[in-house]
Formats: structure tokens, C-alpha cells, sequence
């Protein structure tokens, strides 16, 4: 079987760091030896005349195809759009560079990696293309939008809306995810779905919890709206005032950093995205990690915490909390609506600990062969 997928190498990204996991699974399970998986990378460039430079490099059974050519500013392209069709338009040349690529692979099926412009681009060249297409869902774009103007939000809603068919398979993170999908998107249920949760990097495991020196709070994310990075902010402010009871460290991209306040900057501690493997130290050097996010369809962060030793408090908006509550950790799931209140909580939970107990049910329930596995048999046999 050959499957061909959109690929993007971002560090603080959760859709990259999982579809690499499912990527360097297929390279070494024996359950994948006969499937031969195609990544496309499509990066921005100006140069080159507006022609597309495709190159191409082999790894086992995995190919990476990167493409490098002028792609437009989704949101500029938006603004400037009177409907998604305006939209598609603008996109013709990447439409059809994806298509020229699966015409020339010729893949069983197109797996679409998140509902944003790449993938959605990729979807309407598969279905020119005529070849079977599997969405896996990574956030939801009509709840990663629902702040921006009426105009902007219409027309993401329309992008995202464009995913259904009956003969689409799903794959969702969280039945969250899905009854949000079908309910606020779609509008109409779907006939294939699996529910699969996230899996969890083994290296999060071998992580080792160091002793406790100060109230060390932690924040992984990119700093958009659905993560909800305002309540972080207005923690901070409260926590100085409260004459710095806990030490907060950011982890967050690059232009996020260079856009927070200076009275923030000046309360936390920042650190520029790290790579994955670097995480598990992270996450040991704390002792709480907080993830506010007014929605998520899943929430790695959160999983690869407790996994490497430190408690998470999470909101019941996250498909992760699904999985706290399956390892009963229903406590740590609260309300961020009050900083205060969520001082609160912190300082109960810092008398926490993970039970090596419950690491190793994690480890051996939400490891990534078992995960990917599962996901593997669903896109070949049914």
C-alpha cells in the first residue's frame, strides 16, 4: 500500500510531532513492511521565477518529496477573498503541483494531516486526482478561528467544511473531537470514523523527576488564541503581585516571544521551541504544567507531562482530558476562568506525585506501536 500525506517540521507544532512519530513507525514496524508512505513538504519561497523546485529524498520505505515555491498568505489571501472559491483560485498553482505529484506517485491514499490551507489543497488535488482520502484530525479550524471577523471566520468555516464526504475515512484524537466536528462543522454525522488518542513518545517515560527546589510552573504551545496563552499572562501579572509564589517558564515560538509585553517578559521565564527529545528533561525540571486552552481536539503537552513524572491541570474543553479521566485523573481537570482560584489548585497538586504505576499503564496503553498500529490497520483494511 502507498499512502501520500502532507508533512511539516515544526517544534512546537503537535500535528508535526505526531504524524513524525506515525512516519518513523512505518519506517521500522513490521506491520508497515509492506506500506511505502510519501511525505510532502511545501515550504515558502519567493525566488525561482514562481516555479516549484520538487526534490526528493529516500529513507527505507519512507520518501520525502519537498517543494519549494511561492505559496500566498492564507490570511491576506482571505482578507482579499469575497468566498472560498476566490480562495481556491489563489491557490491553483500549489493545487496543481500536488496533483502533478500524485498523478506521478499514484498513492492507494491520501492521508490529509489537519483541516488548514496545505491540507485542504492537497484534498481538492486528491479528489481531482480521483484517489481515496483519510482526514486525521489535528485541531479544528472553524474553533482556531472563531475569534477573527465574520468575513475571515465564514470563509475558514467553508475551507474546514469542504472535508466531508461519505467516503472519507476520520480518524479523531478524542470523541470531543469528533461531536465537534459532526455537530459545529459538518452539521451531519459521518459514516467512517476511528477514535484513537495521541500516543506518547516513549523517550517521555525515561524521563527522570529531579527534587524539588521552587514553585516551578510550565507552559508548552504555540501562542494563539484557542490555547488561551491571555489566562498565562494573567496569571503572571497576578502571581507578581501575589510577590512571585511560583517561577513560570514559557516554551513557545519564536515570533510569540518577540510579541509579548515587556511586563511580561519581565515576570516569566521564556525559552524558545525545543526539539521533542529535549522535552522529557523540561517537563522533569517542573513541578506543574498548565494548559489553559479554551478548545483542543487533543492536547499532547498535557499527556507528555504526566508521562514524564510532573501533573498537568488541563480544561474539560481538551480531548486529552478524555484520556485524564480514563487513568483517573479527573482532579486535575479545572476551571482557568480565575487566577486565583487556579492558584488554588496549584498548590494542592504540588503535593502531587505520579505513580510509576500509572506511568507504566500509560506507557503500555499509549505507546506509539500500539497507537500507530491501530491507526495503520484502519487506513489499510477497512
Amino acid at each position: 500500500m502507498k499512502i501520500l500525506t502532507n508533512i511539516r517540521f515544526l517544534k512546537v507544532a503537535g500535528i508535526a510531532q505526531t504524524l513524525l512519530s506515525f512516519a518513523d513507525f512505518i519506517q521500522k514496524d513490521k506491520k508497515a513492511k509492506d506500506v511505502k508512505f510519501i511525505g510532502v513538504n511545501v515550504e515558502d519561497n519567493l525566488q525561482n521565477g514562481g516555479q516549484a523546485i520538487i526534490s526528493k529524498s529516500q529513507e527505507k520505505n519512507f520518501r520525502l518529496i519537498s517543494v519549494s515555491m511561492p505559496v500566498p498568505n492564507i490570511k491576506v489571501t482571505v482578507e482579499r477573498s469575497a468566498n472560498i472559491k476566490d480562495v481556491e483560485k489563489t491557490y491553483e498553482p500549489l493545487i496543481k503541483t500536488y496533483l502533478s505529484i500524485i498523478l506521478k506517485e499514484k498513492p492507494d491514499l491520501v492521508l490529509l494531516n489537519g483541516t488548514y490551507y496545505l491540507p485542504w489543497c492537497l484534498y481538492l488535488a486528491a479528489k481531482r486526482a480521483g484517489v481515496k482520502t483519510a482526514v486525521h484530525y489535528h485541531g479544528c479550524l472553524t474553533k482556531e478561528t472563531e475569534h477573527f471577523v465574520e468575513h475571515q471566520r465564514i470563509i475558514f468555516h467553508e475551507m474546514e467544511k469542504m472535508f466531508f464526504s461519505d467516503d472519507n475515512k476520520y480518524i479523531f484524537p478524542s470523541q470531543m473531537a469528533k461531536d465537534t466536528v459532526t455537530g459545529e462543522v459538518f452539521k451531519k454525522e459521518i459514516k467512517h470514523f476511528r477514535i484513537l488518542p495521541n500516543p506518547i513518545p516513549l523517550h517521555f517515560f525515561n524521563a527522570v523527576k529531579g527534587k524539588r527546589k521552587s514553585k516551578r510552573i510550565g507552559s508548552v504551545g504555540r501562542w494563539t488564541y484557542v490555547k488561551n496563552p491571555h489566562f498565562v499572562e494573567k496569571f503572571a501579572l497576578y502571581n507578581a503581585r501575589q510577590i512571585k509564589n511560583f517561577t513560570i517558564h514559557i516554551v513557545t515560538d519564536i515570533g510569540a516571544i518577540a510579541r509579548l509585553p515587556l511586563r511580561i517578559l519581565d515576570i516569566v521565564k521564556v525559552t524558545k521551541p525545543m526539539d521533542n527529545h529535549k522535552l522529557p528533561d523540561f517537563y522533569s525540571k517542573m513541578d506543574l504544567i498548565i494548559c489553559p486552552s479554551h478548545f483542543e481536539t487533543y492536547g499532547n503537552v498535557a499527556q507528555e507531562a504526566v508521562a514524564s513524572g510532573t501533573p498537568a491541570l488541563i480544561t474539560p474543553t481538551m480531548g486529552v482530558a478524555e484520556t485524564f479521566r480514563h487513568f483517573g485523573l479527573d482532579r486535575w481537570i479545572i476551571d482557568f476562568s480565575s487566577p486565583a482560584r487556579v492558584a488554588k489548585a496549584m498548590e494542592k497538586t504540588l503535593n502531587e506525585t505520579i505513580d510509576p504505576v500509572l506511568r507504566m499503564e500509560m506507557q503500555r496503553e499509549m505507546n506509539p506501536q500500539r497507537i500507530h498500529g491501530l491507526a495503520l490497520e484502519y487506513l489499510k483494511y477497512n
